[in-house]
């Protein structure tokens, strides 16, 4: 069973906290990014299965900011989508690698797909498990996602994160959620959670929780993702998010790109870590093909 190790290491905005499987010789440096409200955990599983078969790779797994055991930012300070870019490329050159490959899920595939666009000499591969490239919507829905952004903020400003009686009761709760055994989702919600007098409560900030005040239009989201240009693949869980199924037409527009459906739902990563892990080996390998 691969050794994990936790550490952390400062940005601009705190400290962000990874867990990492990292050998003596290392050949390859893969970054894992997790999606929201998740954790680096999400990908413990995953992790494990590819280090078996790649001894010599090291592995990161970020906690972004307000998730796990990072830091939240500050009470004047919410998440925007392009601040999680502007992260990444912090933890990217504290890493002080010339190109890393870049494995994320929903949010963190997101994310990792904009920064390949506008920093292609920094990434060597991506990996996008259940996501196909940034969010996008209707130019004219700009004045209503400014609105509910802004509404939203009051909604969650200085908002306590709840409380629950032990962490059994967030197993259950967040296995209720995302539909998943509570096999698979506990050392998730246990990376999350912290204990207070008679309780828990989520480490996560409640204001990653607040609406996107931007969402770009489909013509940009399509103008990044032709920027790329390292290898590219897709996973997408049978049962995961339907619009993803509806963003066919954005396959032509990514260099080198190949898709895969597996079984499962959004958190497809949870349920298939073998079969991920190959699929991550496959796109190590374009590298040098």
């Amino acid at each position: 069973m691969p050794l994990f190790q936790e550490s952390t290491f400062t940005l601009h905005h705190g400290t962000i906290a990874v867990m990492e499987i990292k050998p003596n010789d290392i050949e390859q440096t893969l970054v894992l990014l997790h999606g929201w409200q998740d954790n680096a955990a999400t990908f413990k599983t995953t992790m494990e299965a590819y280090a078996k078969h790649h001894p010599h790779h090291h592995l990161i797994a970020v906690d972004w900011f307000g998730h796990g055991l990072s830091d939240h930012k500050g009470n004047d300070n919410f998440y925007h989508f392009f601040d999680y870019v502007d992260d990444l490329h912090q933890i990217i050159l504290h890493i002080k690698l010339e190109k890393v490959v870049l494995i994320g899920h929903s949010l963190g595939a997101l994310i990792a797909s904009a920064y390949c666009a506008v920093f292609p000499e920094k990434v060597s591969a991506l990996m996008m498990i259940e996501a196909l490239g940034p969010l996008s919507e209707e130019e004219d829905e700009i004045t209503n996602r400014l609105r509910q952004g802004i509404l939203s903020r009051q909604r969650y400003r200085n908002k306590p994160q709840r409380t629950l009686k032990d962490s059994q009761s967030a197993v259950e709760l967040r296995s209720k959620v995302n539909q998943l055994p509570e096999s698979l989702i506990e050392p998730m919600v246990l990376r999350s959670l912290v204990s207070k007098d008679n309780h828990v409560q989520w480490t996560t900030d409640a204001k990653v929780k607040c609406d996107s005040l931007y969402r770009m239009s489909e013509n940009h989201a399509l103008s990044l993702l032709s920027k790329i240009e390292c290898p590219v693949i897709a996973v997408i869980g049978n049962d995961g998010y339907d619009h993803l199924k509806q963003k066919s037409h954005r396959y032509g527009y990514i260099s080198g790109f190949q898709c895969y459906q597996v079984d499962g739902g959004h958190h497809c990563h949870l349920e298939q870590p073998e079969k991920i892990s190959t699929y991550i080996g496959v796109l190590v390998n374009r590298i040098y093909t």
